[in-house]
C-alpha cells in the first residue's frame, strides 16, 4: 500500500513539475544566428570563425555558418576570417528570433539607439547616413546602417521632433573591434544634445595621436589620424575643450556653446613637433623551448613612449627597451616596435621573430643534430659553402595557409659577421623550404630577408607527397620575398607545374656518389624546367639541387652536397666559440638515440651526470672551456662525442628600476616628497637554443639574480634636473627613500661587484616629478581636523567585518 501511495505521488509531483519545466523553456526559448562569409569584393570567403560573446566558436562551410544556441538580448558577436588576410570584425547584435547576418571581411555595421533627453526612454526618429543618404525612421530599438568599409570616416545624424533641419550629428572613423572594444561603431542619440568632433593636428599639419581631448567631463583619445569625438553634451551648454598628453596640455583651450547641427571643432597643438625617431629591436631572431624571452630595443630621439605589439595585439606600453616575453603556445611570434610622442608615432619597419619550439617526435624523418653541407654556386658566379643544421621542429603554415609540420635549421657560413643570422624552415613531407629568414649583422646594416612559400603536389587534383606511393604530377608554388632593404622592391611568384619523377638515377658530388630519386619540376606556361632535385634516402635530403627560379638576383643557384652528418655519436648544439658574457650559462647537447645517462666534462672533469640534454654552470671565472660530452647506452656501452670550446667574458647587467612601477610618477607636494626607490638585476644567461632559460641570441629567464645581487658592492644612483647630474645614493642595498623638492627628475643607477671587479652601465631612466601644490586654506585645515577627529572616535566603533573590508581594498590599491 506504500508502494502504490509513494508511485500515486511521484506520478503528481511530475506532472505538477512538467507545466512549470515547459513553461521556463517558453520564456527563456534559443535562437539561431546563420549567414555566409565574404570577402571584401564579395567573393565566398575562406575558413571563418563566428563567435558570440564567450559561447564556443562556430566555423563556416563552404562560405556559411550557423550558430546555434542564442538567448534572447544583445550579445557581442565577432568574426574571425582565419585565411582572408587573418582580420576580425567584432559588433554589438540583438536576438529576438532566429536571425541571418552576412559577414564581409574588411566591413562593418553602424549601430545605434535614439532616447530621450534623460537616455531614460526610446523615442522614435529619423536617422539618416549622410554619405550614402540612407535613412531608417528609428522606431527605439538597435538600428543598423551597413555594412561599410573599416578605415573611412561616416557621418549619421538624427532630426528629432517636428523639426525638418537636423539636430545632432555624430561622425567618426569604422574601426572593426577588438576584444577590449568590442562596439567601436555603437551609438546612442539623446534628445536635445550634441557632438563635437574634429582633428587634433601640430603646426606643421601632421595628426597628434594619443592625446586626450576633454569637454563637459568626457573624454575621447585622439586617434592615428588625430581625430576626436565627444558625444550627448546638452545644446545651450557652455564647454571648455582642451587637450593633453602624459599630463602636459598641448593646445590652448576654447570655449564653445553647444548648439544643433554639425559639430566640428578642429584644434592646433601649441607644441613645436618634434616626431619619434624609429626604435630598433636588439634582439635577434632567436629559438625558445616554452621559456621566457627577454625582447630588447633602442630607441631613437624624441620617444616619449614605446608600444610593442604581437599579431596586432598589444603587449607592452612604456618607455622601458625591454620586454619579458611569455609564449603560451608552440610556433613563430613576430614583434613590431613603435615609436610614440605627442605629435605622433613611427612604427619600426624591422620586425623580430620569435620561435617556440614543440617537443619533437623520434620517429621524424630528421633529428636535432643532423647537418648538411653544400657548395653553392650561383649565376652570375658566385660561390658559398653553407652548412644546414637541424635543430628542432614546429607547426607552420605555407603561402597557401595549410599548416605544415616543419623543421627548423640553422644556417651556418664562415662568411657571416658576428650576429648575422639565417634560418630555414622545411616542410616534413618534402623536404622544401616553406620560410626562409636572414638578417644581416646589426653591426653592418639592419637589412634582412623573409620568404614565404608554398608547395602544393597533387595527383589528379588529389593533394600528394612527394616521396608517397602515389606520387605527384602536378605542383602549385607561390612565393613571396620579403626584402628589408629601403626602396628594393618584394619578390612574388606564383607557377603551375607539371612534375616529372625518376627512380635510380646515380650522380655524384663532393660528398660521394649516390643513387637517388630525381625530380623535375617544369613550368606549363613556358616548359622551362624551374627546379632539378635529386633525393638521396641514406642522406636523408637532396644531394643536389639546381634551383632555376630561385626569388634572388641570381639567374640560377646550384647546391651540390660535400658532406653530412646523422650523428653516430653525441653532439653539442651550442656552437663552438661561443661568446659568453655571464659566469652563469648554459650548455646543451642533442639528444643521442637510445641513451640512458650522458656525463658533461669540463676541462676534463664530470660536471654533470643524468639523462637531460642541457646543464647549467654557474660561477665560471673569464676564460676559455672545453666541453666533451658522453652517451651511456642500455647495454654499458660509453659513447664519446665531439668537444667543444668556449669563451666566458663576465658582462654585468643595468639594474632594472622595480619602483616606481610607472614612468613618469607624479607626486603632489601635499602628499610629500619623499619617493621609495628600487631596484634589481635580472639573470642574463648565454646559451646557443633554449631548453630551459635560454636560447640562440643569448635571451634568457629574466628573473631576479639574487646571486649576483649578493655579491655587489656598491649602487650608485644618480638624478638629473635641469642639465645637473649628482649622485643621491651610493650604497650596498637595492633600495633607499630620497627627498625631492618640486620638478623633474631624470633617475639612473648603475651596480659595482665586488667578486667579478665589474662595472655596469646606467640603468635605463625612470622619471619623478614632484607637483607644487596650492597653499591650503585656513577653512581647509580646520575641515581636515575635524575629519580626522571625527575617524579617531569613531574608528573604535568599527566592526571586524569593517576592518577586513578596509584592509582588503588596501591590498588592492597596493
Amino acid at each position: 500500500m506504500k508502494i502504490k501511495v509513494s508511485l500515486i505521488a511521484s506520478i503528481l509531483l511530475i506532472l505538477l513539475i512538467s507545466p512549470a519545466v515547459q513553461s521556463e523553456d517558453d520564456e527563456n526559448p534559443l535562437f539561431s544566428l546563420s549567414g555566409s562569409v565574404f570577402t571584401f569584393d564579395g567573393s565566398p570567403a575562406n575558413s571563418t570563425s563566428i563567435k558570440v560573446d564567450s559561447m564556443q566558436s562556430s566555423w563556416s562551410d563552404n562560405g556559411d555558418y550557423v550558430f546555434e544556441g542564442v538567448a534572447s538580448g544583445e550579445h557581442t558577436v565577432r568574426a574571425y576570417f582565419m585565411n582572408d588576410g587573418h582580420t576580425v570584425v567584432y559588433r554589438k547584435i540583438f536576438v529576438d528570433s532566429d536571425t541571418s547576418l552576412d559577414w564581409f571581411e574588411g566591413k562593418n555595421w553602424i549601430t545605434f539607439r535614439t532616447l530621450d533627453e534623460h537616455a531614460s526612454e526610446e523615442v522614435e526618429t529619423v536617422v539618416d547616413l549622410v554619405e550614402t543618404s540612407e535613412n531608417i525612421n528609428s522606431q527605439g530599438g538597435m538600428e543598423t546602417f551597413g555594412p561599410y568599409e573599416i578605415g573611412e570616416y561616416y557621418t549619421i545624424r538624427a532630426h528629432f521632433g517636428d523639426d525638418e533641419n537636423p539636430t545632432q550629428y555624430i561622425r567618426f572613423k569604422m574601426d572593426s573591434g577588438s576584444s577590449s572594444n568590442p562596439w567601436p561603431n555603437d551609438f546612442e542619440f539623446r534628445y536635445g544634445h550634441n557632438s563635437k568632433y574634429g582633428y587634433l593636428k601640430n603646426t606643421q599639419g601632421a595628426p597628434v595621436e594619443g592625446a586626450v581631448v576633454s569637454m563637459g567631463g568626457v573624454n575621447s583619445i585622439t586617434n592615428s589620424d588625430g581625430f576626436f569625438l565627444i558625444q550627448n553634451l546638452e545644446i545651450g551648454a557652455m564647454h571648455t575643450i582642451t587637450a593633453n598628453q602624459w599630463g602636459m596640455e598641448i593646445a590652448d583651450p576654447v570655449n564653445t556653446e553647444i548648439g544643433a547641427g554639425e559639430g566640428w571643432l578642429n584644434m592646433t597643438s601649441t607644441l613645436d613637433p618634434n616626431f619619434p625617431e624609429s626604435a630598433n629591436f636588439t634582439t635577434q631572431i632567436t629559438t625558445t623551448r616554452d621559456s621566457p624571452v627577454q625582447i630588447n630595443w633602442e630607441g631613437g630621439a624624441h620617444t616619449d613612449y614605446f608600444a610593442l605589439y604581437s599579431g596586432g595585439e598589444l603587449l607592452y606600453r612604456g618607455n622601458s627597451e625591454s620586454f619579458v616575453f611569455e609564449p603560451s603556445e608552440p610556433g613563430t611570434h613576430v614583434f613590431q616596435i613603435e615609436s610614440v610622442n605627442s605629435n605622433g608615432s613611427l612604427v619600426s619597419p624591422r620586425e623580430l621573430q620569435i620561435i617556440v619550439l614543440p617537443p619533437q617526435s623520434s620517429s621524424d624523418l630528421w633529428s636535432s643534430g643532423m647537418s648538411w653541407s653544400y657548395y653553392i654556386l650561383s649565376t652570375p658566379e658566385y660561390h658559398q659553402n653553407k652548412t644546414y643544421t637541424a635543430i628542432g621542429s614546429e607547426k607552420l603554415q605555407d603561402a597557401f595557409g595549410h599548416e605544415r609540420d616543419a623543421y627548423l635549421v640553422r644556417v651556418s657560413d664562415e662568411g657571416y659577421g658576428e650576429g648575422e643570422k639565417a634560418f630555414r624552415w622545411v616542410e616534413s613531407s618534402n623536404l622544401l623550404n616553406i620560410k626562409t629568414y636572414w638578417s644581416d649583422a646589426p653591426e653592418v646594416s639592419s637589412y634582412y630577408q623573409e620568404g614565404h612559400l608554398g608547395w602544393n603536389f597533387t595527383a589528379s587534383g588529389v593533394e600528394a607527397g612527394l616521396f608517397s606511393q602515389n606520387p605527384p604530377t602536378s605542383l602549385h608554388f607561390n612565393r613571396t620575398n620579403i626584402i628589408g632593404v629601403p626602396g628594393h622592391p618584394n619578390g612574388y611568384d606564383d607557377t603551375m607545374n607539371s612534375v616529372f619523377i625518376e627512380k635510380d638515377v646515380e650522380i655524384t658530388t663532393g660528398a660521394g656518389t649516390f643513387k637517388t630519386t630525381h625530380i623535375s619540376i617544369v613550368d606549363t606556361n613556358d616548359d622551362f624546367t624551374s627546379w632539378e632535385l635529386w633525393y638521396n634516402s641514406t642522406v636523408r635530403n637532396y644531394v643536389k639541387i639546381i634551383d632555376r627560379l630561385p626569388g634572388s638576383h641570381s639567374d640560377s643557384v646550384i647546391y651540390e652536397l660535400t658532406s653530412y652528418d646523422v650523428p653516430t655519436t653525441p653532439r653539442f648544439i651550442t656552437e663552438e666559440g661561443k661568446q659568453f658574457s655571464d659566469d652563469d650559462y648554459r650548455i646543451e647537447w642533442a639528444d643521442f638515440q637510445g641513451a640512458t645517462k650522458y656525463e658533461l666534462f669540463e676541462n676534463g672533469e664530470v660536471v654533470y651526470a643524468g639523462d637531460a640534454t642541457s646543464f647549467e654552470l654557474e660561477e665560471r671565472q673569464d676564460g676559455e672551456y672545453n666541453y666533451q660530452i658522453v652517451a651511456t647506452m642500455p647495454s654499458g656501452e660509453i659513447v664519446s662525442g665531439d668537444s667543444l670550446s668556449v669563451n666566458v667574458a663576465f658582462t654585468l647587467s643595468a639594474p632594472v628600476f622595480i619602483t616606481p612601477s610607472d614612468s613618469p610618477i607624479y607626486i603632489s607636494e601635499n602628499e610629500g616628497e619623499s619617493v621609495s626607490i628600487s631596484w634589481v638585476l635580472l639573470n642574463q644567461h648565454d646559451s646557443d637554443i633554449l631548453t630551459g632559460d635560454c636560447n640562440i641570441s643569448g635571451e634568457c629567464d629574466a628573473s631576479t639574480d639574487h646571486e649576483t645581487m649578493a655579491e655587489i658592492g656598491w649602487y650608485s644612483l644618480t638624478s638629473e634636473i635641469d642639465g645637473e647630474v649628482r649622485e643621491i645614493y651610493n650604497g650596498s642595498q637595492a633600495t633607499t627613500v630620497i627627498d625631492l623638492e618640486p620638478g623633474q627628475y631624470r633617475l639612473r643607477v648603475k651596480a659595482y661587484s665586488s667578486l667579478n671587479e665589474a662595472e655596469s652601465d646606467y640603468s635605463d631612466s625612470t622619471f619623478v616629478i614632484v607637483e607644487e601644490s596650492s597653499p591650503r586654506s585656513p577653512l581647509i585645515l580646520l575641515v581636515g581636523a575635524i575629519s580626522a577627529i571625527v575617524l579617531v572616535v569613531g574608528g573604535f566603533s568599527f566592526s571586524k567585518n569593517s576592518l577586513r573590508t578596509g584592509i582588503r581594498l588596501m591590498e588592492k590599491k597596493v
